[in-house]
């Protein structure tokens, strides 16, 4: 049940039909985790926070934050963040990740961005060898993207994802891409696959 105080700071959110009170209370009974560091991380981790979510996972190598919501804490661990127990993993990071948990893995570089929303299967190797040589772009980690505007709109647009899969988990893993050159973003779902990486056995 919100709280009053909770009810106020997350109005604007809570009016919207994707969120309601359900969906405001699915948010901050959520865990994420945030692999990664630079202005795409903080980016993200600050949405997030702001968005309601009640626990976020984070490298300590994320530097100062701004102001997050009180209803949000934050657990830093050295290194990388992997967040074993975390419902959603935002990767800002090279490699691939078990499938057995909503991914959100984001990459750039040259002239654009892309996201990619691993659900349950197909995971990333089922993903590269379905689109083929260059399916993914020709980006790579977060880190190698310039300048800090295409950062920040990578951790933005990883951010959204994570909250569309928490708010109402999709079918479908789905690839977003956004292209810095002519503006123009695309999404499309990606259907069920499977192969020896992803189906094997917890």
């Amino acid at each position: 049940m919100l709280t009053d105080a909770q009810i106020e700071r997350y109005g604007r959110q809570i009016i919207l039909p994707e969120v309601g009170g359900r969906g405001q209370e699915r948010l901050l009974a959520a865990r994420v985790a945030v692999a990664g560091d630079g202005p795409a991380a903080e980016t993200a981790v600050t949405l997030l926070a702001r968005a309601g979510v009640g626990m976020l996972e984070v490298s300590d190598d994320i530097g100062p934050l701004p102001e997050l919501s009180p209803d949000c804490r934050v657990c830093r661990q050295p290194g990388s963040s992997e967040g074993p127990m975390a419902d959603v993993l935002v990767r800002l990071l090279d490699g691939l990740e078990d499938a057995r948990r909503p991914v959100v893995f984001g990459m750039g570089g040259g002239d654009g961005i892309c996201v990619l929303t691993l659900v349950g299967r197909p995971c990333m190797a089922c993903y590269a060898g379905a689109l083929g040589p260059g399916g993914l772009g020709d980006g790579g980690a977060a880190s190698a993207l310039h300048p800090a505007p295409a950062r920040l709109a990578l951790g933005a647009l990883a951010a959204n994802e994570a909250l569309r899969v928490l708010l109402s988990p999709p079918a479908h893993g789905r690839l977003t891409r956004l292209s810095f050159k002519d503006g123009v973003g695309t999404a499309r779902d990606l259907a069920t696959a499977g192969c020896s990486y992803c189906n094997s056995p917890p």
